[in-house]
């Protein structure tokens, strides 16, 4: 048998530690990544392996050769352009004449291939994927199969609502050759992507093997330095190639150890090192090739690659050094620092944690060099809680951050774009709209500030002004008594749309690797104002309403809004002839509003919260939550007559459908972003889930011609929901949403897998959904009667927590 290593990839994530190497030959305990993919294949009793190269290859040929000394022989195939995953494989089809295997060049496991390789051929399959069971899947392709192993369904990097299972795809596959002639020659083509899901579509034999065994595609920094404490801990069933002198302790050929040294385990020390004495070397340190550690110095969860000079007195915590580093006497280098290769680093120097320094920096004596991420590594990995970047102004939200990640995102977007920028009323979100602007000028991007006004507004500036996006920066005021004001800068895409998640992750890439350009001085972003945005918007506004309607029936309402919204909402209420409307600009209990409908004799109250999220308070003290306006809302924009689909997410009620029957409106069931629900809108050029005063302007217009939300509501369905919450660690999301779908098509229930898990109870529907932001599940709970919907929320989440236990026992 035959097998190709894939060995082309950048390691992008692992910079700087790739920039000059390529991620298969990024040293784990002193030997290159893919040494052990050849360990592995040989112990199999394979040894003709195609490697595919693309970055770097001169680097991975000159050290393996032909694969004589590895007992294997090796064939290259060199890409002059990046193929992708299967693309690259077809590259090497003149080697491949018979059932062959494919493993990635960066990864390390232990997995017994035999008995993958016996599983495919008992199972003739056409392909068989090789899965792993993980804790966190979303930088994976989750891969779902039937109890015969034949794959039923896959995502690539999915969300947390659509982790349905663990087992994630770790990149080794068996193939039958016949599966190359679905690759086109020479363009980039991905098994993941458009392979596997042709094939499944066919209703070809696709299959997946659970292999039990370890793991690693050591895709970040972290994820790195795990491995090879994972490695020591005798995890992972490699060779070690040193001698273990004492239990933990790894030691190669030609290293001097003192009398008088600390030595603690488990810990490797690399060939032709010198460690002088009264240096301590402390658990989980790595030492390549020949290095030298002075005395007094002290090293603890260190890696430090070849040819490194550690000065006397210097401290390295969980630091990372690349070949021929000089540290100075007295450094301290502190958690999660990364020097780069050939760096020197200046007497009583500090390197902050997280600070990366590229190779051939030099830092000057007694110089401290600050972090330049905002986050340590045990806090979220990534910037964005949905379209979002929140923090405490001036603390996480600095004006020095917002330059940075207004570069990152001008890297991102093509060279010359326009970017539209708008904030709130408060002092601190023009200081830091200013710095955000001069970081995208200074990556060539043009901005245009239109000024204060509020998001939605925001949303139909960009579509009008036709920029590449657009960001809102604002302050949140707090709930009394919730602590701090909050920043929030909300992204949004070309056309009004929350930020999508991929469009997220690439923003947090660029800014995390810290390599994005700047423009040249001659080719700066202009920057320009744009003053007419509220107004183009209110007329937006008062085309979609008919305002002779409203204006005859002298209705009155109390609205309670956020301040930062009081101009807008003012000049709305103008524009439907604002005698008759009350505006307080503040956000308010349905207590509050309610007093005041009644001590003014309004007709209904409207509190619109700061995330933009309407109630509906009317006299009799009813009180109408945001999800039971959904089929009012919709029920508004039916009898008007407009042929069009709304996107509704897949928690709404049921009432949606039926308040759009017999008419033309169609309604769409989406994720629960937004994103998602205004994708699937057209025909409509407002989204009411995105534009409150628009939602708001439908049922005062229904009210003013005669539909009451009363009679409105007694025209649906009976709308009873209830809701609980079961609290879980990040890493069982999904284990719980694997056992959750399991035991529910156990019991014969209609389920969708559209956003969590949703299922047809006899009496009512329940939804399981995983929070995106935070470790924990929502069960949505609808029936005919308010006891029924309890029970069924009740019976789920007791459900899900006698899962939860399960997975933790």
């Amino acid at each position: 048998m035959k097998a190709v290593i894939m060995a082309g990839g950048k390691g992008t994530r692992l910079r700087p530690l790739t920039l000059h190497t390529p991620k298969p030959m990024v040293p784990l305990l002193n030997r290159p990544c893919m040494e052990y993919a050849l360990d592995l294949l040989r112990r199999c009793d394979i040894y003709e392996i195609g490697v595919t190269v693309q970055y770097l290859p001169e680097v991975i040929r000159n050290y393996f050769g032909d694969g004589s000394d590895f007992g294997v022989k090796l064939r290259y195939f060199e890409e002059e352009s990046p193929l992708g995953t299967a693309g690259s494989v077809k590259h090497a089809a003149s080697f491949l004449d018979e059932t062959f295997l494919v493993i990635s060049g960066d990864a390390l496991t232990d997995f017994n291939l035999r008995d993958a390789i016996e599983f495919h051929r008992q199972k003739q399959a056409i392909a068989t994927m090789v899965m792993a069971r993980v804790a966190s899947p979303l930088e994976y392709g989750v891969v779902m199969t039937d109890d015969g192993g034949r794959v039923t369904r896959f995502l690539e990097k999915p969300g947390w609502s659509e982790v349905f299972s663990d087992t994630v795809n770790t990149g080794i596959y068996i193939m039958e050759p016949e599966l190359l002639e679905r690759i086109p020659d020479g363009a980039s083509y991905d098994f993941s992507l458009q392979l596997f899901p042709q094939l499944l579509e066919e209703g070809l034999p696709l299959y997946g093997y659970a292999a039990e065994g370890y793991w690693s595609d050591i895709g970040t920094l972290q994820q790195y330095r795990q491995t090879q404490y994972d490695m020591l801990d005798r995890k992972v069933a490699v060779r070690i190639q040193a001698a273990e002198p004492m239990p933990g302790l790894f030691v190669e050929q030609g290293v001097r150890l003192p009398s008088r040294i600390r030595l603690i385990g488990p810990s490797y020390i690399g060939a032709g090192c010198t460690l002088h004495p009264s240096c301590s070397i402390g658990p989980y340190t790595i030492l390549g090739s020949g290095n030298v550690v002075y005395p007094h110095s002290a090293l603890e969860r260190s890696i430090v690659w070849n040819g490194c000079s550690i000065g006397s007195r210097a401290e390295l915590q969980e630091a990372l050094l690349m070949d021929r580093t000089q540290v100075g006497q007295d450094v301290r280098i502190q958690e999660g620092a990364v020097i780069g290769s050939g760096c020197a680093l200046g007497d009583k120097s500090v390197i902050r944690p997280e600070v990366k320094l590229w190779p051939g920096k030099r830092v000057d004596r007694l110089r401290t060099v600050n972090a330049s991420l905002i986050w340590s590594e045990d806090a979220p990995a990534s910037l964005f809680r949905g379209s979002r970047i929140c923090g405490t102004p001036n603390a996480d939200l600095t004006p020095a951050f917002a330059g940075e990640l207004a570069a990152a995102y001008g890297s991102v977007l093509p060279a010359g774009a326009s970017v539209v920028l708008a904030r709130g009323p408060h002092d601190f979100d023009a200081l830091l709209q200013t710095a955000f602007a001069a970081g995208l000028r200074s990556a060539g991007i043009h901005v245009t500030d239109i000024g204060e006004v509020s998001a939605a507004c925001t949303r139909y500036a960009v579509r009008k002004l036709g920029a590449a996006g657009a960001v809102h920066i604002g302050l949140c005021p707090p709930a009394a008594g919730s602590g701090p004001e909050r920043g929030a800068l909300c992204w949004m895409d070309a056309k009004g749309r929350p930020l999508s998640s991929p469009a997220a992750r690439k923003i947090e890439q660029a800014y995390f690797q810290e390599d994005y350009a700047r423009g040249a001085v001659d080719r700066l972003g202009r920057l320009e104002s744009y003053a007419h945005a509220r107004a183009d918007y209110i007329a937006a506004l008062q085309r979609e309403l008919d305002l002779e309607s409203i204006a005859a029936a002298n209705y009155a309402f109390v609205l309670h809004a956020p301040a930062a919204h009081a101009p807008e909402i003012e000049a709305w209420a103008a524009m439907l002839g604002g005698s008759r409307i009350h505006l307080r600009a503040e956000t308010s209990s349905p207590a509050a509003v309610l007093e005041q409908v009644r001590r003014l004799d309004a007709d209904f109250g409207i509190a619109w919260d700061a995330d933009d999220r309407l109630q509906v308070i009317t006299p009799e003290g009813g009180l109408h939550e945001p999800e039971a306006l959904l089929p009012l809302i919709v029920r508004a924009l039916a009898l008007r007559g407009v042929r069009a689909s709304l996107g509704m997410p897949v928690s709404a009620p049921a009432a949606v459908e039926a308040a759009a029957e017999g008419s033309l409106l169609q309604i769409v069931r989406t994720k629960e972003d937004l994103h998602a629900q205004m994708e699937a809108t057209s025909g409509l050029p407002l989204h009411p889930g995105a534009h409150p005063l628009y939602a708001a302007g439908l049922l005062i217009q229904c009210a003013a011609e005669g539909r009451t939300l009363c009679q409105l509501q007694e025209q649906l369905p009976s709308l009873c929901m209830a809701k609980e919450e079961i609290l879980c660690r990040r890493e069982e999301t999904g284990p719980l949403l694997r056992g959750m779908t399991e035991w529910v098509r156990k019991g014969k229930h209609q389920v969708e897998l559209l956003d969590g898990i949703r299922l047809q109870a006899e009496d009512g529907w329940v939804l399981i959904l995983p929070d995106a932001d935070e470790p924990r599940f929502q069960i949505v709970a609808q029936a005919d009667s308010m006891d029924t919907a309890r029970r069924l929320a009740r019976q789920y989440a007791n459900r899900l927590a006698k899962t939860q236990l399960l997975i933790r026992k």
